[in-house]
C-alpha cells in the first residue's frame, strides 16, 4: 500500500526497463542508442531523488523534481505515449498528498485519457477511474466521485476481474463517497467486500489490508458500534506499525482511535493520542502541513466536550486556518472547522462571531455536499438553536 507515497527501487528500475527498449526501438542508431542510454539514467536519478525526499515527508520540495522527471519522461516518449501517464501519476499523488486535489484533478483526467487512447493500457483504466474517483470526493464531489468508481467496477466486473485488488480499492471509493454523506451503513458492505478480497488476494499483514480494516472501523464507528471499531482500528494499526514504512498512516490509525475515545466519553486518553498523532505529523511534514488539521480538529473538539472553550477555540482556528490555505474555502473539511470553531464561540458568549462562522459552514457545505446531506442539515437548525456537539469522524483511506 501507500505506492504513491514512495516508489521503490525496485519498482523504479522496472520502470526505466520498460522505457530504455521502448526508447531505443525508435532510434536503432549506436550513437542515438547510447543517448537515450544517458538520459534514461538521467531520468533514473531524477526519480530516485524525488522518491528520496518524499521518503523524509519533503513532498513540497520533492514535486518540482517529479516535474522535472515527468518532462524528461516526454522528451523521450513524446506527449502521447501511456508511459507517459506513470510519470503523470507521481505528480498527481506527490500533489494530493500535499492537500491539493483541485490542482491534481486535471492530470486525473489527462491520465485517464492517455491509458483510453491505447489498446495496450486497457488493464489500467480501472484504476485510474478509481483514482479520479478518490480525487474528486476528497473534494467533496461525491456524486462525481462515485461515478468513476462505479464505472472502475463495472469495467473490472465485465473482464472476471471482480474479486481481484483493484476491485477492492474501487469498492473502497465507493464506501468512501457513502461515508462522506454520512451513509455509514450503506458504506459498510462496501468496505466488507475490500476487506474480503484484501485478506484473500493481499494477505492479513498486507497495508491494503489494513487500509480496509480502517475503513470498516470508520463505518462502524459513525453507526456509534465505537467497540467494534476500536478492535479493527487497532488491528490495522498494528499492521501499519509492523511494516513501518507508513509513518503518516500509523499518525492517522492513531487519530482514528482518538476521536473514536472521544466518542466514548474517554476524554483523557483521546487528548493523549490526539496529541501523539499531532506530534507524528509534525515531525514529517512540519507544523504548518494541513495533515496536522485534522489532530488539531480532533484536540479542539475534546476541549469543547470538557466545556474548555477558549482552549478549544485555539485549536479550532487554527485547524481552520491549515484547512483553508491548503483546500481552499469550498471544501467540506474547511467548513466543518468553520462550524466548530462558530459552535465554539457562541459557547464563550460570542453569538454573533459564531452564527457568522457557522452560516459560512452552511454556504459551504450547500455548495458542495448539497442541502440534503446530514452535515448541511445540522448546520441549518445551528443556526436557529444552541448547536449540539459535533463529533469528527475517522480518517477513511480508500486506496
Amino acid at each position: 500500500m501507500i505506492s504513491y507515497r514512495s516508489v521503490a527501487c525496485a519498482a523504479l528500475g522496472a520502470a526505466l526497463a520498460i522505457i530504455t527498449p521502448s526508447v531505443q526501438a525508435k532510434e536503432p542508431d549506436a550513437r542515438k542508442v547510447a543517448a537515450v542510454d544517458a538520459a534514461v539514467a538521467r531520468l533514473g536519478e531524477t526519480m530516485q531523488k524525488a522518491d528520496g525526499l518524499e521518503k523524509l515527508g519533503h513532498f513540497a520540495e520533492a514535486e518540482p523534481v517529479w516535474r522535472d522527471a515527468l518532462n524528461q519522461r516526454r522528451k523521450l516518449l513524446g506527449e502521447r505515449d501511456p508511459l507517459v501517464a506513470a510519470g503523470m501519476q507521481r505528480m498527481a499523488r506527490n500533489i494530493e498528498v500535499q492537500g491539493d486535489f483541485r490542482r491534481a484533478e486535471p492530470m486525473r483526467r489527462s491520465i485517464l485519457a492517455l491509458l483510453q487512447a491505447d489498446a495496450a493500457s486497457a488493464p489500467g483504466v480501472p484504476e485510474a477511474h478509481s483514482a479520479l474517483g478518490y480525487n474528486l470526493t476528497m473534494q467533496g464531489k461525491l456524486h462525481e466521485g462515485a461515478a468513476q468508481s462505479y464505472k472502475a467496477l463495472e469495467i473490472l466486473r465485465a473482464a472476471g476481474k471482480g474479486e481481484a485488488p483493484e476491485a477492492a480499492h474501487a469498492l473502497s471509493v465507493v464506501g468512501l463517497t457513502l461515508d462522506k454523506q454520512g451513509l455509514y451503513a450503506e458504506a459498510e458492505p462496501f468496505y466488507r467486500r475490500a476487506l474480503d478480497i484484501r485478506r484473500k488476494e493481499l494477505g492479513e499483514n498486507d497495508l491494503d489490508t489494513a487500509t480496509s480494516y480502517n475503513n470498516l472501523a470508520s463505518a462502524l464507528s459513525g453507526q456509534g458500534r465505537f467497540g467494534e471499531a476500536q478492535g479493527l482500528f487497532e488491528t490495522a494499526l498494528a499492521i501499519r506499525e509492523a511494516d513501518g514504512t507508513v509513518p503518516d498512516l500509523v499518525a492517522q490509525n492513531v487519530l482514528n482511535i482518538a476521536l473514536n475515545l472521544d466518542s466514548q466519553g474517554q476524554s483523557g486518553k483521546a487528548k493523549m493520542m490526539y496529541g501523539i498523532a499531532i506530534n507524528m505529523w509534525t515531525k514529517l511534514y512540519g507544523a504548518e502541513h494541513v495533515a496536522t488539521a485534522s489532530g488539531y480538529n480532533g484536540l479542539g473538539m475534546n476541549y469543547y466536550r470538557q466545556d474548555m472553550f477558549s482552549m478549544a477555540a485555539v485549536q479550532l482556528n487554527h485547524a481552520l486556518k491549515l484547512r483553508e490555505a491548503a483546500l481552499g474555502r469550498y471544501h467540506p473539511d474547511t467548513a466543518e472547522s468553520y462550524g466548530n470553531l462558530g459552535m465554539a464561540e457562541r459557547a464563550m458568549g460570542h453569538e454573533k462571531k459564531g452564527k457568522a462562522l457557522i452560516a459560512t459552514a452552511l454556504e459551504i457545505d450547500e455548495r458542495t455536499l448539497g442541502k440534503n446531506h446530514p452535515s448541511t442539515q445540522a448546520l441549518r437548525k445551528a443556526l436557529d438553536s444552541a448547536p449540539p456537539v459535533s463529533r469528527p469522524e475517522p480518517v477513511v483511506v480508500a486506496y
